[in-house]
């Protein structure tokens, strides 16, 4: 397929495409950041289309999955009868896209926007409010956590998974492990909260802001427990010597039996990194043929950073604080604590001081406001900052 010759209403109709921002994966993630890094010139395009298709996702979690199938089959059947009329005809070197694509992609933005007409998204109240944690379920539907709720989590057809309370989702054990297939949910949790969640092992993670964990609602009898990771979590995993639980992410994969370790894996932060508490736990990247995990001990962190892993000893504490609402900083760069501070408070925060970026601080703070925190800071080192909203601006002093 050749995609870097593909316009916005091409990636739209394409089903690779649609999959991969609908029910997005380690793969496809790697493969769709592989084509921007070898086409950046295709950023903005694809960047464009996978908005539109967002729209038809409903991260509200209004849109039931049967209307948005519906809506996307309608640029199918809408293709296939052009193509039936002869359409597909036309000549390839004329330069121009079948009409089909064009014509299909009317169909189903039509259809989006009475869509969003219909359920209010283009009212004021849908717009406004912070972001919310999400769960997205086998069936495709979506499903908006409040922290604040107990209940339990359903299916569109009423098949229970587990059980909400406020902050933490459990999921049911069905006896003896019993699935016959694999089939995942996906949990996010945006900038500025936290969340956390027993999967059917009895396994307990804790999600960190900006995270995306994709897990299977049963494991099998038999066979490996994996589950994907985009972001940070602290993982206590249930021991099960027959079966190892493995945490993949787009740069190491970290392979277990039982114990307590953190994984981070933020795409903006340029490295993957493991921290073991307790246990043991090996570390490896992913898609080689012969697995040789390099194994780390408690206190230790197993780092990936430019296709090489380095282990080195650590104070754990510093990378475990956050599952206890606690920022941790240990000479750390301020480069890297504005990064945590804008997850931690679903921030945007721009510096236009590069002298301060590779300073290193050390500070604990829990409870404590953003302004609070970045005063604390100027009493070390003098700058100024300006604030609109939830947009900071960094400034060298006067």
């Amino acid at each position: 397929m050749e995609y870097k010759t593909f316009n916005k209403k091409d990636f739209i109709a394409d089903e690779f495409f649609q999959q991969w921002v609908w029910h997005p994966d380690v793969e496809s993630n790697r493969f769709w950041e592989d084509f921007l890094e070898n086409h950046p010139e295709m950023e903005a395009v694809v960047t464009s289309a996978r908005s539109a298709l967002l729209l038809l996702s409903d991260e509200q979690g209004a849109m039931p999955a049967r209307v948005r199938m519906e809506i996307v089959d309608s640029i199918r059947e809408h293709m296939d009868a052009e193509t039936t009329q002869g359409v597909h005809k036309l000549k390839k070197d004329t330069g121009l896209r079948p009409l089909y694509m064009v014509s299909g992609l009317i169909v189903v933005m039509g259809l989006a926007v009475l869509w969003m007409y219909n359920f209010g998204v283009f009212t004021d109240q849908a717009v406004a409010g912070p972001p919310q944690i999400t769960l997205q379920l086998q069936d495709g539907s979506l499903q908006v956590i409040d922290e604040g709720d107990t209940r339990t989590i359903t299916t569109e057809t009423g098949q229970p998974l587990g059980n909400q309370e406020k902050h933490l989702l459990k999921y049911h054990n069905t006896p003896h492990n019993a699935a016959t297939e694999l089939v995942y949910n996906e949990l996010k949790v945006p900038y500025g909260k936290n969340f956390e969640l027993v999967l059917a092992d009895g396994s307990h993670i804790y999600l960190n802001a900006g995270s995306t964990l994709r897990f299977p609602v049963q494991f099998l009898p038999e066979g490996p427990r994996d589950v994907y990771l985009m972001g940070e979590a602290f993982f206590d995993v249930a021991s099960d010597k027959a079966r190892p639980f493995t945490v993949h992410t787009d740069q190491m994969d970290t392979q277990v039996y039982g114990t307590r370790f953190n994984v981070t894996s933020y795409r903006n932060e340029g490295n993957t990194y493991t921290v073991l508490e307790e246990g043991s736990v090996g570390v490896y990247a992913p898609g080689k043929d012969e697995i040789k995990p390099i194994k780390i001990i408690p206190g230790q962190r197993a780092v990936m950073e430019n296709g090489n892993i380095a282990v080195e000893a650590v104070r754990v504490e510093k990378y475990v604080a956050w599952t206890r609402g606690e920022l941790y900083f240990r000479n750390d760069p301020f480069a890297l604590i504005l990064k945590k501070l804008e997850r931690h408070f679903n921030a945007s925060i721009t510096s236009s001081y590069p002298d301060l970026d590779q300073m290193e601080f050390i500070g604990t703070f829990k409870g404590q406001t953003l302004d609070e925190i970045l005063s604390a800071f100027q009493e070390y080192t003098p700058f100024q900052y300006k604030r609109e909203g939830n947009n900071i601006t960094i400034a060298p002093p006067h």
